[in-house]
């Protein structure tokens, strides 16, 4: 089966904004960008395709589900929104849940996705699907040269979650064909050096991966396949990033792996920000950002999965407090 990678990264939508084309390169790298507006209770997305046209969505005008959410941001309380938005070329079904500090909605995350199907049908390939991860924050647009410490280590743990593709193989019988899309939840754990000036980590090493269709339903329909929860067991493994003076990361390598599929092929790249408050050890309280991979496997099963991810610092999750830095000296 040809690698159609370059097809699934065409473009992410985010705060750290992945340029189109499969990777990061030296000209090529994240840059800030916002994709939200919220107030405490209103939210708006907005994002720019590849082509430079731009799409949002709001939640006056285009909400077709709206549910308390879960954070793990000590102190902050959640809402998740899912979108509906249909035009004359395509239908998209956004997702975005947002995190904020009740006494302060400046003091916000968000984390979602955004799928576009074009010609307004649900898609039966991979060319039919166009996903795009977001992630957002005032915190993670730093604007100044964050303060990151000069030594130590500092690990980092939350909730992962985005879009699953998967076309099955050989190997699933009369399923053999046929396209599944779903969501998919697990847990990234982060080691940073802050001597070496690196990053790296795991989605899905710590507990199992969970695919669902939680917010599908509404264009998908809720039947879903007999391949659907095969994501289990797979693990992202995200190659070693190196953080930039701004506290903007990015590798093109993630590796996937399972104990019982034979992967013969997985392409893809991750990156993201670490905050600019601290905990109270002095380390950025938390790293936000995304991931995508693209695989194959010997019976011609191939997948992809998409989305973001959010750790939190180890001191951060044990007391809930933290802080700007201090001033620098000028």
């Amino acid at each position: 089966m040809k690698s159609i990678s370059m097809l699934l990264v065409m473009m992410l939508a985010l705060t750290a904004c992945f340029g189109g084309g499969g990777g990061s390169t030296t000209e090529d790298r994240i840059q800030l960008e916002r994709n939200t507006e919220f107030d405490g209770e209103n939210l708006r997305v907005f994002v720019r395709w590849s082509d430079g046209t731009e799409a949002s969505v709001n939640t006056t005008d285009d909400v077709i589900d709206v549910q308390p959410g879960v954070t793990p941001v000590p102190g902050h309380q959640a809402r998740a929104w899912t979108f509906l938005k249909i035009t004359d070329d395509a239908t998209s079904v956004a997702h975005a849940l947002v995190s904020w500090n009740p006494d302060d909605p400046a003091d916000y995350l968000m984390a979602g996705w955004w799928a576009r199907f074009p010609d307004q049908k649900p898609p039966v390939s991979f060319e039919d699907f166009m996903p795009f991860a977001i992630i957002d924050g005032p915190e993670l647009d730093h604007g100044v040269t964050p303060q990151l410490p000069v030594d130590g280590t500092a690990s980092y743990a939350g909730p992962a979650g985005g879009l699953y593709a998967y076309e099955a193989g050989s190997d699933w019988g009369e399923n053999e064909g046929d396209f599944v899309l779903e969501e998919y939840q697990g847990t990234v754990t982060l080691t940073a050096d802050f001597e070496d000036g690196s990053l790296k980590g795991c989605i899905g090493c710590v507990g199992d991966l969970a695919t669902q269709r939680a917010h599908f339903g509404v264009f998908l329909g809720q039947e879903v396949s007999d391949l659907q929860g095969i994501a289990k067991d797979y693990e992202l493994h995200l190659a070693t990033a190196i953080i930039r003076e701004d506290g903007m990361f990015d590798r093109d390598r993630v590796t996937l792996k399972h104990p019982t599929r034979n992967i013969t092929l997985s392409e893809g790249f991750w990156g993201g920000a670490l905050s600019s408050r601290q905990d109270t050890d002095g380390n950025p309280r938390l790293v936000m950002g995304f991931s995508s991979v693209y695989f194959e496997e010997s019976d011609g099963s191939a997948g992809a999965l998409t989305g973001s991810f959010l750790g939190l610092s180890e001191r951060f999750r044990e007391n809930g407090v933290s802080r700007f830095p201090p001033p620098q000296d000028k």
